[in-house]
């Protein structure tokens, strides 16, 4: 297995960030390698200036819920590092193909997130307009409300307008998440298959959120 943690590091311009290690070396060393050669993905090097995306500092507390649901997940191909400057699932996504298997958590594949697909018009239509994903409160609370459904509608500015952070969760979990999970949607970096001990790695998903309480 391979030990995985998290440490401080004092990048070249004097910026002390968090970084993922892998067996005592950082993770943006082995994607520096990775990425070596290729001409279209030279612009992410060095990829140590990447943020680690496992935390609740987001502009908007919709992406830092969605970013737990993720985690949440049994297996799932999962945000790991992202443009500290865009940290809202815009821009540069660093994603690793997890499965959990008994005390193991396997990273498979990382990759790039390639947003050339992304469909605004889509993504709104998925927040409280994608009355399929409705729970059976929703049904209760809104289903007498079909101009909700209805993307520009009065009454869906209105609601959107007043429940943001609960808007963009929703578009999250509806339309982002399942944008992650299609491979084709991913530029896959390497098949690293790293093998990590479930309790340690569960370990640093607790320790990235206490240290920002």
């Amino acid at each position: 297995m391979q030990k995985i943690e998290i440490r401080q590091r004092c990048l070249p311009s004097g910026y002390h960030m968090k970084a993922f290690f892998i067996d005592e070396r950082p993770l943006s060393a082995y994607m520096d390698e990775w990425i070596a050669g290729n001409e279209a993905l030279e612009y992410l090097l060095p990829c140590e200036g990447l943020e680690i995306c496992w935390t609740d500092e987001y502009n908007y507390e919709g992406d830092a819920r969605f970013m737990r649901f993720v985690l949440n997940r049994q297996d799932a191909i999962t945000p790991i590092l992202s443009c500290p400057d865009d940290m809202d699932f815009s821009c540069i996504v660093i994603v690793a193909d997890v499965l959990k298997q008994g005390d193991t958590v396997i990273w498979k594949r990382i990759g790039l997130v390639d947003h050339s697909y992304e469909s605004f018009e889509v993504e709104k239509s998925r927040g409280i307009a994608f009355a399929e994903a409705y729970s059976e409160e929703d049904r209760v609370r809104y289903g007498g409300q079909p101009e909700l459904t209805k993307v520009g509608s009065p009454a869906w500015n209105k609601w959107t307008g007043k429940n943001w952070e609960e808007e963009l969760y929703r578009r999250r979990v509806n339309y982002t998440f399942p944008y992650y999970q299609d491979e084709t949607h991913i530029q896959w970096l390497a098949d690293c298959h790293f093998v990590f001990h479930r309790r340690e790695y569960d370990a640093v998903v607790e320790l990235c959120y206490k240290e920002n309480n």
